[in-house]
């Protein structure tokens, strides 16, 4: 029996990876190990894909760079084409000090990107990186998620869903703080992710008006996005591109995210706030003050990103075409 011509391989559950191996008709092959044994699995399992089918082009999600480093590799023994996917770990908010650990991921950096034959990538600005170090990139955004509600859940007050995962880039500390100074004003924040992950002694100074929702089913988590009366994403990262704001749109709810360029340029007529305490809270003010206007702008917005990725979608799928084509497997 014939094999499909393409593959997607990830070493971690990802909604983007999932959605675009669907859409582009690949096998897809989620090999996500928990455990001081992930890694021997994972690469384990990835070779045998490798070594044991007959794919013309395999794309890999880069987290993980050694992933992304395998596939390379592979391509050296082989005439299979390497499609890469990257995501926002070009280390760009980290600063450069001398270690094993700069040297390692200079190496697979460099590597990676030079050998894939394309790299893709969330926002222009990662496609200059990738292009000034030789490699070949394409913008291609994600694709809003197809959310769709299961049941009506009832939240307090006038509700803000903080989509998080308590990673270092997060001022949740800072919304916290926000929340507490809103709380006679009826706002009301739930906060996702496992606030295991949080500071104990801010936990304890949170008021009653915020919620940890902790771990939310893949549906739970949806449910509460429609739920709410906005959506809060926040970072202190340049250049990254945050899932959080993607579902917002998705769902039509009005956005509340950092004023980063990349943010501004892409979900334009959110409301843009600088990551402290009292930059959050007027960010907040001022969304309940023009709660229709913002309401109208996610709408537009919604259409405008959809219609919009469609065209890069197109381009990209072009771009594939010319990838196949050359290839002499």
């Amino acid at each position: 029996m014939s094999e499909p011509g393409k593959v997607w391989i990830t070493w971690e559950r990802q909604r983007r990876s999932i959605e675009l191996a669907g859409i582009l008709g690949c096998d897809l092959y989620v090999f996500d190990f928990e455990g001081r044994s992930r890694y021997p699995k994972c690469i384990y399992n990835t070779l045998k894909v490798f070594l044991f089918s007959r794919y013309k082009i395999v794309f890999v999600q880069n987290p993980s760079m050694l992933l992304a480093a395998l596939a390379c590799l592979f391509k050296w023994v082989t005439r299979r084409r390497i499609i890469v996917d990257r995501h926002t770990n070009f280390r760009i908010n980290k600063q450069r000090i001398v270690s094993s650990d700069w040297m390692v991921f200079d190496l697979l950096n460099n590597f990676t990107i030079k050998n894939a034959d394309l790299t893709i990538v969330t926002n222009e600005y990662l496609a200059g990186i990738v292009r000034d170090m030789g490699g070949r990139a394409y913008v291609l955004p994600d694709k809003l998620p197809d959310l769709k509600k299961s049941r009506d859940i009832q939240l307090e007050g006038f509700s803000i869903f903080m989509i998080s995962s308590f990673g270092g880039d997060e001022p949740v500390a800072e919304a916290i703080v926000a929340a507490g100074k809103l709380e006679e004003e009826g706002v009301k924040l739930y906060i996702s992710g496992n606030s295991k992950k949080l500071d104990p002694a801010i936990r304890k100074k949170s008021q009653g008006n915020v919620t940890f929702t902790d771990f939310l089913s893949e549906q739970d988590f949806t449910d509460h996005v429609y739920a709410a009366d906005a959506i809060m994403a926040l970072t202190t990262a340049d250049y990254c591109m945050l899932c959080g704001c993607y579902e917002a749109v998705a769902a039509g709810r009005p956005l509340i995210t950092s004023d980063k360029q990349v943010l501004r340029q892409y979900f334009t007529g959110s409301v843009f706030v600088e990551n402290s305490a009292d930059g959050i809270c007027n960010g907040i003010i001022e969304l309940m003050e023009d709660y229709e206007i913002c309401l109208n702008n996610v709408a537009i917005l919604k259409e405008k990103i959809n219609s919009e990725w469609e065209q890069k979608f197109s381009g990209f799928k072009e771009k594939i075409g010319n990838i196949d084509s050359n290839s002499d497997t």
